[in-house]
């Protein structure tokens, strides 16, 4: 047994180095990133969010206590950003915490979780339905009667450019209607927030929605004179962002 531990013994002393090297390092970081406070649990306060009593959790579902520090009451930045339906993100590299819609950065459409009924509209990727008016692109939403298209947003976006195009110059007006699709829209879901419009004489036109503080939305697209038959793409150019397009470049 001694001669067994004995040959243990390098790997146990290399196994302590590490952790006191570990512990200095946190140690280090934290002499130089952060003060000690004396703080208090405050366990007799509690919140009220919009009317209704609100626990604040933590991400595993566990309650959060409010410090209580210096007169004032604290609580983890996420979980009232979260209460709030505000957008919260941290980058670690800059140890920055983004509260709302992070700055710059377009995010393609088809990047974004969507939904299509794949009966009246397709995403394609063939070259006959992405060559539109002269123009080649990757991949497009085709839609060849009417359709709904339903993006899982989740409050990050302000804004949602999407390049549509006419391919029948025969054909009606179309109009893009965006609805909120989120599961706490309760009536409203019913209701258009914005409506734009495309003419066969534009071919192709950017239209611009506003997203903001919606988790996930809907993109009604049909004729509005009730033409079952219409002949609209959504181009893979389209894009979520949080900096609204100069004028001009939509409608």
């Amino acid at each position: 047994m001694k001669t067994a531990f004995w040959k243990k013994k390098p790997v146990i002393v290399l196994l302590f180095i590490a952790a006191l090297c570990f512990s200095s390092l946190g140690s280090a970081y934290a002499a130089a990133n952060m003060e000690p406070i004396k703080a208090f649990f405050n366990h007799k306060i509690s919140f009220v969010l919009n009317g209704e009593l609100w626990s604040p959790k933590d991400d595993a579902g566990k309650a959060l206590t409010p410090i209580h520090y210096e007169g004032r009451n604290y609580l983890p930045v996420r979980a009232v950003a979260e209460a709030l339906k505000v957008p919260i993100e941290f980058d670690s590299a800059t140890q920055k915490i983004y509260i709302g819609s992070l700055p710059g950065g377009k995010t393609p459409i088809l990047a974004v979780p969507f939904e299509i009924d794949q009966i009246y509209v397709k995403s394609s990727r063939s070259a006959k339905d992405t060559l539109i008016h002269n123009e080649q692109y990757a991949e497009v939403l085709k839609i060849d009667q009417y359709g709904d298209i339903e993006f899982t947003v989740d409050r990050k976006y302000k804004w949602l450019v999407l390049d549509t195009a006419i391919v029948n110059s025969g054909e009606h007006e179309v109009e893009f209607s965006l609805y909120n699709a989120g599961k706490s829209a309760g009536n409203a879901a019913e209701t258009v927030l914005e409506t734009h419009s495309i003419n066969p004489e534009d071919q192709t036109k950017r239209l611009v929605f506003n997203v903001e503080g919606l988790e996930k939305i809907k993109i009604h697209v049909q004729s509005p004179n009730l033409n079952p038959y219409i002949y609209a793409r959504i181009m893979d150019t389209s894009y979520f962002d949080n900096e609204k397009p100069a004028p001009g470049a939509g409608d």
